[in-house]
């Protein structure tokens, strides 16, 4: 047994993998194995990851057809072995000596799930951007917690898989897992995991690296070209039947997830709106008639309406419901 499993999503990478497995092999802490699941690369990332695992034994390779990063962290969860489990992309990197610090303070909290900090990183300048230690809500600083604790503020945590400790054993008990789909794969394990966890803390110090800027990567893309929040809106709602909890986080999640979506359309690329827009009333057609309170009650979009026209639109309509 070792004590962390670190799971790497590893595809078309080849310019930044080198740093990302020198960030965690060049660690105090070294009882890991680094599990490395190839997702169908067609550069030199196969390459890359051979190298390294000529030299140390503790890096796993798989290698499998491309489905997107979700798939990859699940396959790579599947075969873990350690106490614990961190998911790191193959194009980012953390910080020196920061795994010490989240396993030392995971194990002295007996956490389900601990909760961190990352720098994001444009042209190699780290900035204090959305998932910043100093962006974690404080009143939750300093103590242990339950999912019932933060059932209003559940949407103050980061989402990102790569902010989180996991203690294996809760991921397995729980059978949580990424989505299948190619954008926004954290959404569903973030919300299953933060309504069932039972002991969760926070470490108020910047642990990840997270590139920005990289060329090719799916969180570059300005135009939205995938119907990725429409899936994350009823995987989550499946989820939340399975678990018997709709009733207990209906309203959460239906805003939250429906205003996402919403978003959406007033980014997408013109030549697929249409094609989202048929998908998006379906979903808005689905939600007034099951959850029929709420400000999607009044909304009225139109396929043409941009952003800022959407977020007036959705503005106007929570006053006057």
């Amino acid at each position: 047994m070792v004590k962390l499993s670190i799971i790497i999503p590893v595809y078309n990478v080849e310019n930044y993998l080198s740093r990302c497995l020198e960030s965690i092999l060049n660690q105090t802490f070294n009882d890991f194995e680094i599990i490395c699941v190839n997702d169908g690369s067609t550069d030199n990332s196969p390459a890359v990851l051979q190298k390294f695992k000529s030299n140390d034994e503790r890096i796993i390779i798989i290698d499998k057809k491309n489905e997107g990063s979700g798939v990859a962290r699940n396959v790579g969860l599947s075969i873990a072995k350690g106490d614990y489990v961190y998911f790191v992309d193959g194009d980012d990197w953390i910080e020196e000596n920061s795994l010490d610090k989240i396993i030392l303070k995971a194990a002295e909290l007996n956490t389900d799930i601990l909760i961190f900090g990352g720098l994001s990183y444009y042209n190699n300048k780290g900035k204090n951007g959305g998932y910043s230690a100093d962006k974690l809500p404080k009143q939750y600083l300093n103590k242990v917690f339950s999912s019932k604790d933060i059932k209003k503020d559940i949407f103050k945590f980061p989402s990102t898989a790569w902010t989180k400790l996991y203690r294996r054993e809760f991921l397995l008990k729980n059978n949580i897992k990424f989505q299948d789909i190619k954008v926004g794969q954290d959404q569903l394990p973030f919300f299953h995991s933060m309504i069932k966890a039972e002991r969760i803390a926070l470490l108020p110090e910047n642990i990840y690296c997270y590139r920005k800027n990289r060329k090719g990567s799916a969180m570059t893309v300005k135009k939205k070209k995938s119907f990725s929040p429409i899936y994350v809106f009823y995987g989550i709602e499946d989820m939340l039947k399975s678990e018997n909890l709709l009733d207990d986080y209906k309203s959460i999640f239906v805003n939250k997830y429906l205003s996402k979506a919403t978003s959406w359309l007033g980014k997408f690329q013109d030549d697929l709106k249409h094609d989202y827009y048929v998908e998006y009333l379906k979903l808005l057609e689905h939600v007034k008639s099951d959850y029929p309170a709420g400000w999607w009650m009044k909304f009225n979009p139109k396929e043409k309406d941009g952003y800022w026209m959407l977020k007036l639109k959705q503005s106007f309509s929570k006053i006057i419901v």
